[in-house]
């Protein structure tokens, strides 16, 4: 689980800047000539969106490594059951030592 906290950790991380860096941009564009505007306008709508994409695939991760770790943790415990099964069957050898 520490490891989805992690990519968590990152995605939040990268939602903040990108989003801080969103507004600085736009709070530039005030004077800027008409065609840089819609250009830069432009450039950040990809950027935004890029962001999301990214900040999705993240939150993706995170969520198949929490899956992982608790099938990871299901199968343990099973296995454990299954030999403690198997030892509740066995009789004590007395090697006579």
């Amino acid at each position: 689980m520490m490891s989805a906290a992690t990519v968590d950790a990152h995605a939040d991380g990268m939602w903040a800047k990108h989003g801080a860096a969103d507004g600085r941009i736009e709070g530039a564009q005030k004077g800027v000539p008409t065609g840089s505007a819609l250009a830069l306008s432009a450039a950040v709508t990809k950027w935004q969106t890029d962001s999301t994409a990214l900040f999705g695939r993240l939150v993706e991760h995170s969520q198949a490594l929490r899956a992982g770790a608790l099938a990871y943790e299901q199968t343990d415990q099973q296995s454990a059951e299954a030999i403690d099964a198997v030892a509740d069957q066995t009789t004590a050898v007395d090697l006579g030592l």
